[in-house]
C-alpha cells in the first residue's frame, strides 16, 4: 500500500489472499484504529497512525556530536543543563548532555524517557508535527503528572499554538514539580516534523518570567545557528 499510495477492498482481497468480505472486515478495523483511512471513492491509504510509528525511527540526519558545540555554548551562556532530545511516539529520549555545575541541578538519564506533552523538549517538537500525527498522538489519554501538567487536548491544542508563535516551549513543573525548562526543536531537513530539540533545563524556582525571555531568545538565536550551519 506505501509503493501503491491506496487500495480497494477487491485490491486488498487480492493482495491479502482472502475474501472481499474478509478483506473489508479487516480494513474496517484497522481505520477505527487510525491505521488505514477510507478515502471519498471507498479505497484506502495508510492512517496517521502508520506515520506516528514511523516518527519513532531515529532520523539519518541526526548526529549528536555535530550539536555538542551548540549545547556547550549554551551551557556556557546560562549556567543550566542542556539536554539534546529526540520525539519517540509519545516521548522524547534523552540523547546528550551538559550538566550544570551548580548545586541545585537537574539532571536526566541518557536514554530515559519522558512524555513528551509534560516537558518543554517534548512540547516543542509536537509543535511542528503534521496535524494529523498530532490527532494520532492525542488517540491516547495525556498522563497526568504533575498538578500542572497539561492533560485535556484543546488546552495543548492552544499551548502548541503559543509554542509556534514565539518558537519555544516552556515547561514549569509539567513533569516533576520542582522542574522545569525552556526548550526549541530543530526541524528536519527531509521531512515534515522535527529532528530533535535542544533544552535549557532548570530548577522552577529559577525561571522567573525574565529568565525564560532570555533563554527563548538564546534558543532561538541556536536554531539560526544550526540551520545557516547545514545541520
Amino acid at each position: 500500500m506505501a509503493a501503491r499510495g491506496r487500495l480497494t477492498a477487491t485490491e486488498l482481497a487480492h493482495e491479502l489472499d482472502v475474501s472481499k468480505p474478509t478483506a473489508f472486515r479487516l480494513a474496517r478495523a484497522l481505520v477505527a484504529r487510525d491505521w488505514l483511512v477510507q478515502s471519498a471513492d471507498r479505497s484506502y491509504r495508510l492512517g496517521p497512525a502508520v506515520r506516528g510509528v514511523a516518527a519513532r525511527t531515529r532520523d539519518p540526519q541526526l548526529s549528536v556530536a555535530s550539536f555538542f558545540p551548540v549545547m556547550e555554548r549554551l551551557a556556557e551562556a546560562t549556567g543550566e543543563t542542556i539536554q539534546l532530545t529526540q520525539l519517540d511516539g509519545r516521548h522524547v529520549v534523552y540523547l546528550e548532555q551538559i550538566v550544570s555545575a551548580k548545586p541545585v541541578r537537574s539532571v536526566a538519564v541518557i536514554g530515559a524517557r519522558s512524555p513528551a506533552h509534560a516537558v518543554s523538549a517534548g512540547l516543542s517538537q509536537l509543535a511542528l508535527l503534521p496535524e494529523e500525527v498530532l490527532r494520532w498522538f492525542l488517540i491516547e489519554p495525556l498522563a497526568l503528572k504533575t498538578p500542572n501538567t497539561i492533560t485535556d487536548p484543546r488546552a495543548l491544542g492552544a499551548e502548541l499554538a503559543r509554542i509556534r508563535e514565539r518558537g519555544y516551549a516552556v515547561n514549569r513543573g509539567g513533569h516533576r514539580p520542582d522542574i522545569g525548562g525552556v526548550g526549541i526543536a530543530i526541524p528536519s531537513p527531509t521531512q515534515q516534523g522535527p529532528l530533535c530539540a535542544i533544552n535549557i533545563c532548570a530548577p522552577v524556582f529559577r525561571l522567573d518570567d525574565d529568565t525564560v525571555a532570555s533563554f527563548g531568545a538564546l534558543l532561538l538565536e541556536t536554531v539560526s545557528d544550526v540551520r545557516t550551519e547545514g545541520r
